[in-house]
């Protein structure tokens, strides 16, 4: 799925705020940290620097990842715990 058009980080007058996507191969075997493609693809993303935009949520079957707007991630928690609450 592709994300529709942003411009200002925008999309139908609204404020992003937060993106995601989750990780399609979510089982213990596969890499559950987002990858370089990950990353880049939100850090070198220029409308995607809005004054609200707080970055990318990564889905993945073990743990919940941020990536910040400049490239930097870090783990919210497990994916498990914070989906249950």
């Amino acid at each position: 799925m592709m994300m529709p058009p942003h411009k200002n980080c925008f999309v139908d007058g609204k404020d992003i705020t937060v993106s995601f996507h989750t990780h399609p191969n979510t089982g213990k075997d596969f890499q559950q940290e987002p990858s370089l493609t990950d990353i880049r693809a939100v850090s070198d993303d220029f409308d995607l620097k809005g004054e609200f935009y707080l970055g990318e949520l990564v889905i993945s079957e073990q743990n919940l990842y941020m990536i910040e707007p400049a490239g930097d991630y870090h783990v919210i928690g497990a994916t498990k715990v914070i989906l249950e609450r």
